[in-house]
């Protein structure tokens, strides 16, 4: 992990006094609408605080920013990633945001309840070394191709086991998967899904929200398209999912370990197995390659690993900023209610009380803050998502993921969906329009109500969306 510069820690909190003003001085006021700033900037409670001279917070998230941006590099490494940095695919349009490209295929055999493989984007079996300074990097955006394994389909890159392309429709693709050891094929791994990443900003928030509350919400919710709340078991609490498509993570902490081991391909202390061992003990390039010990992320003597400085960022990002509404605008947030979009995507939701009760501490124990518990506790904001689980019929990725069935994804937000250059979980949508055309399952309804409005009932809706 690189220390944090002095000039740019001090640059952030620079940046916070310019922001942050007296008539912002308080806490404990309610999340609004109202970021006109830009996005990934630090919550308002954090440059407020700043603003009067206490800068502890602003500090870790500022750090927590620089790790975010670091370049990993052998002997840590892979030996399978889609990136070598947390910001090389969470960038636009600011740091946190999302990226323009797919950068992941997934796949399992849900007839057989087999393991979810993860397809990543590079090897460093593939690419060859280059030099940056003394260190050693590789390349992204090659296939990679493990020891022993070959490649036959150029949409689709290896982790552990041999690919093969079978049938393809335009966004649904069967694979065979090989065993790596007697290149027999295994039968009935059908089902894959292009992933692109998500957009980080307001996360903390989210996090901050108490488990009854999302299953409030559920409740509240009409039969016909009542989401489903998701349970998982993580640092040894049973917790409400709310992160990733198939709502498979419940804190900050948990998805940046799943991240940093998957994407790529650092071990670390809440995931200590590398995904892949294709290329381990093997020297190429005059390398040893990934011959760091497990896990390769550490507790550092302030309690924190690099996986607890990426929560930090996350944790501290504000929500993306609005737009001032036009009459246009206006209107459209009243249709976008009335023909039912509003079930799923909830405009507010409200923080917990003491959220330093259920958010995790570091790795090494470390709690969070009693200001930042603080700046998070009873916000209400308006990310515009349930966060829960709904059957979006044809619009599923075809993957079981624990209870989150092949049809079944989670509401994406849409605060700042002007800031993103490809929609839904694969990408397949340019344009809001589409995005919406494409909504199946549960959402039907609301997307045939949508298609029934007139040409300009229907530009209010994307011009309110727009300002969100």
């Amino acid at each position: 992990m690189r220390p944090m510069t002095v000039g740019f820690r001090g640059a952030i909190v620079a940046l916070a006094l310019i922001i942050a003003s007296p008539a912002r001085a308080q806490f404990n006021i309610p999340t609004t609408i109202t970021n006109l700033s830009g996005f990934g900037i630090p919550l308002d409670g954090i440059l407020v605080e700043a603003a009067q001279g206490h800068n502890d917070d602003l500090a870790t998230f500022a750090d927590g920013q620089l790790t975010f941006t670091e370049v990993d590099s052998l002997p840590e490494l892979g030996p399978i990633f889609n990136s070598r940095s947390c910001g090389a695919c969470h960038f636009q349009p600011a740091l946190g945001g999302s990226g323009q490209f797919i950068n992941e295929v997934r796949v399992r055999n849900n007839t057989a309840g087999g393991p979810l493989h993860i397809f990543a984007s590079d090897s460093i079996l593939r690419a060859g070394p280059q030099k940056q300074g003394t260190t050693t990097i590789f390349p992204a955006g090659l296939e990679s191709t493990p020891l022993g394994c070959q490649i036959t389909s150029p949409r689709c890159s290896q982790s552990t086991c041999q690919t093969e392309e079978a049938s393809r429709t335009t966004f649904a693709t069967t694979l065979k998967i090989c065993d790596p050891t007697s290149g027999a094929f295994l039968s009935g791994t059908n089902c894959t899904a292009e992933r692109q990443s998500t957009p980080l900003f307001g996360f903390g928030l989210v996090e901050a929200v108490a488990n009854s509350t999302f299953v409030a919400i559920a409740n509240s919710q009409p039969l016909a398209i009542r989401g489903t709340v998701k349970t998982v078991v993580e640092l040894g609490a049973t917790r409400v999912a709310r992160f990733g498509w198939k709502d498979d993570v419940a804190t900050l902490r948990g998805f940046a370990a799943d991240a940093y081991l998957n994407e790529i391909g650092i071990t670390n202390p809440d995931a200590p197995n590398e995904r892949s061992s294709c290329a381990l003990g093997v020297t190429k390039f005059g390398v040893l390659l990934d011959a760091a010990d497990d896990p390769e992320d550490t507790i550092q003597s302030d309690g924190r690993a690099d996986i607890d400085r990426f929560a930090d960022f996350m944790r501290g990002l504000a929500p993306p900023p609005t737009l001032n509404q036009s009459n246009s605008a206006q209107a459209g947030h009243t249709l976008f209610n009335q023909i039912g979009c509003g079930g799923c995507h909830v405009e507010s939701i409200t923080t917990a009380a003491n959220p330093a009760a259920f958010v995790p501490p570091t790795s090494g124990g470390v709690p969070i803050t009693s200001s930042l518990n603080n700046i998070l506790a009873n916000q209400t904001f308006h990310p515009f998502s349930d966060f829960l689980l709904h059957d979006m019929g044809s619009l599923g990725d075809g993957i079981t993921s624990g209870a989150a069935g092949p049809r079944m994804m989670r509401t994406a937000p849409l605060w700042g969906v002007r800031g993103k250059s490809r929609l839904l979980h694969d990408g397949r949508a340019e344009e809001i329009e589409d995005a919406i055309n494409l909504h199946d399952g549960q959402a039907a309804a609301a997307a045939a109500q949508f298609q029934g409005l007139t040409d300009g009932q229907r530009q209010a809706i994307l011009d309110f969306l727009n300002t969100i």
